[in-house]
């Protein structure tokens, strides 16, 4: 009867050993689960602020239009980026074909975390504008913005079209 007692007395040993390492294995799982999650909601707030901040953009950019003071391109765009064409994501190629949105803008729109830019094409003109009563000609603008916030790159395109009645 004294061997039966020490070979339970192992096994009860090896059994909680196996209960413990189980037990590691998932909480480990769950620390990983966790530790993915964040990334995720964190890439998901980066995208929405790039995304918000790009649309702030835009509309400066219109306001900025309506009061005259950025000047809408005479020439037709005919340039290699017209037509959406976007450089890799890299501050200085940005800078060729791309205005920075002031830093001022930046901080009355509270965009301090992303680099925007923004671009204006002229596409050509039109007799028919859109939300205008008369019949009267309208040249159409592509206005392009972009956002970096964080990794999150995003563009946000808009069509302007001015009519003088």
């Amino acid at each position: 009867m004294y061997r039966n007692r020490g070979a339970q007395r192992g096994a009860a040993l090896m059994v909680s050993l196996v209960f413990l390492l189980l037990m590691s294995l998932a909480a480990l799982a769950g620390v990983r689960s966790a530790t993915s999650q964040e990334r995720m909601v964190a890439n998901l707030q980066q995208r929405n602020q790039s995304f918000q901040a790009a649309e702030a953009g835009v509309r400066w950019v219109e306001r900025q239009i309506r009061r005259n003071a950025i000047p809408l391109p005479a020439n037709l765009c005919q340039h290699a980026p017209c037509g959406g064409a976007v450089p890799a994501p890299d501050a200085q190629a940005y800078a060729a074909s791309w205005q920075a949105l002031p830093s001022a803008a930046r901080k009355s729109l509270q965009l301090d975390g992303a680099q925007l830019w923004y671009r204006l094409e002229r596409v050509g003109k039109s007799a028919i504008p859109v939300r205008v009563g008369l019949s009267s000609p309208s040249t159409l603008y592509r206005l392009s913005v972009l956002s970096l916030s964080g990794n999150s790159r995003t563009i946000l395109e808009a069509t302007y079209a001015h009519t003088r009645l």
